[in-house]
């Protein structure tokens, strides 16, 4: 969860509109069986923003839930998202809620009215929202699911991180990074301010292939020796390094097409600005 926290100390939303009784929302943001407890170093800190002073409030929500169908779909409106595959018929959700004001009050004000719903086959946060204040709130999530499972993934203001997952995997973010590790099925996405941290394990690909595209942000891809797949990369704004032999024909400057141990599924890594390199998972040769 290294790219999340990072995220919120910049980007808030803040409060506006119609408050919601009190007695309400407290009994919102705990339906669905959540129990709540403790943050430990986030609770009761103050920070300083581009707006002034900040007292921050932080609990821990956690819940259990079954699945309708093989499908999550999972979106956080200020926050990350770490989604992880495990051997497991249920998922279990981890959702850290942070609150910010002007003073402790307000900001425990705020963290009362954040709802979390799961109804659905859904996990979905909401709360009071504005624009250019120095009150908000934001949600980072850290997820385990069954291995075998399609999800749909999107986060306006934080990372995403999935790993140990074999199903159709689409990922959509704004301003965060992205880490891939482990992964098979068909996984397409797109982050727009974040690096692309893809870790293949195996000997090749199992599935349709991965498609991961950042506007700004490097790619590091890590790839075990004797892997077998259709590489494509590029960039616009920077170079490509490979530490490894490769044979390829041309220029890879900027560019680099070409199948590695006779090919296989398609593992296409591209961004606009930013380096991409190129390594030996594990460190291997």
């Amino acid at each position: 969860m290294r790219r999340l926290a990072a995220i919120l100390t910049v980007l808030t939303v803040a409060v506006v509109g119609a408050s919601v009784p009190r007695g309400y929302v407290e009994a919102a943001a705990q339906s669905g069986n959540w129990s709540v407890g403790a943050c430990g170093d986030d609770e009761g800190n103050t920070h300083n923003s581009w707006w002034g002073h900040q007292e921050r409030v932080c609990e821990l929500r956690t819940t259990t839930i079954k699945l309708g169908g093989q499908w999550l779909g999972v979106k956080s409106q200020n926050g990350g998202i770490e989604i992880a595959g495990e051997d497991r018929g249920d998922v279990q959700i981890e959702a850290r809620v942070q609150a910010w004001a002007g003073s402790e009050s307000e900001a425990r004000n705020i963290l009362k009215q954040v709802t979390i719903d799961t109804s659905g086959d859904r996990v979905r946060d909401d709360g009071p929202h504005s624009h250019w204040s120095n009150n908000g709130y934001g949600v980072n999530y850290r997820i385990r699911v069954p291995r075998r499972l399609a999800v749909e993934l999107k986060s306006e203001n934080g990372g995403i991180d999935i790993a140990h997952l074999d199903g159709d995997i689409h990922f959509d973010t704004t301003n965060g990074g992205v880490g891939l590790n482990d992964l098979a099925g068909d996984v397409h996405g797109s982050t727009v301010n974040g690096g692309l941290d893809i870790v293949l394990t195996g000997d090749r690909w199992r599935g349709r292939g991965l498609n991961a595209e950042t506007t700004n942000g490097g790619v590091t891809l890590k790839i075990p020796n004797h892997y077998a797949a259709h590489l494509e990369t590029a960039t616009v704004n920077g170079g490509v390094s490979v530490n490894f032999p490769v044979t390829i024909q041309g220029d890879i400057k900027n560019r680099l097409n070409t199948d590695l141990n006779g090919g296989g599924p398609t593992i296409h890594a591209e961004t606009t600005n930013g380096a991409i390199d190129i390594e030996r998972a594990g460190g291997g040769e």
